[in-house]
């Protein structure tokens, strides 16, 4: 049994009070600001938090930006970039975020907010569709880039995305 989020101290973002399985966990040292020149420094930071916040070994990551991938990579007009990635080990569903000092290119959109979605493998795709629904409306809000730029900490984030999810 993996134990590292027992360690962790952890906030959980609920999304359903009637269906556990479709909110997820996070840390506060998942959610950060960074400065990126690429997708592909994104997902060298994603391992690296994967492995050290949620105990996701390096040999299960899979996160690449290969044109077979693209559909776990969600971009929407606002500037917000949606990834998600199911992992073999992983028993809940967890959350890393990273608000970028420059935005990044990506499918010829300017990127500066990513939200990365980490799913047990096993997970029912009824509600990994159910999660991304939630997290698309929510991230496709009208203000939401805004008072995402706008709050000081990115861990405060989390206290925007329980208040956006009620």
């Amino acid at each position: 049994m993996n134990t590292t989020l027992l360690k962790k101290n952890i906030s959980n973002i609920i999304l359903s009070k009637s269906n556990s399985d479709i909110n997820f966990f996070t840390t506060k040292k998942s959610f950060l600001d960074k400065n990126f020149s690429s997708l592909n420094d994104v997902f060298l930071e994603i391992n690296k938090i994967s492995e050290q916040e949620y105990g996701i070994k390096n040999k299960e990551l899979h996160l690449t930006s290969k044109i077979s991938d693209k559909n776990n990579l969600i971009p929407f007009d606002n500037g917000i970039l949606l990834i998600n990635s199911f992992f073999t080990k992983l028993k809940k569903n967890c959350l890393i975020f990273f608000r970028l000092e420059k935005p990044i290119l990506f499918n010829n959109k300017s990127i500066d907010i990513i939200f990365t979605l980490l799913t047990p493998n096993n997970f029912k795709t009824s509600h990994k569709l159910q999660i991304l629904a939630k997290l698309t409306r929510i991230l496709q809000g009208s203000n939401i880039r805004k008072e995402i730029k706008g709050i000081k900490k990115p861990e405060d984030v989390l206290a925007l995305l329980l208040l956006t999810s009620s």
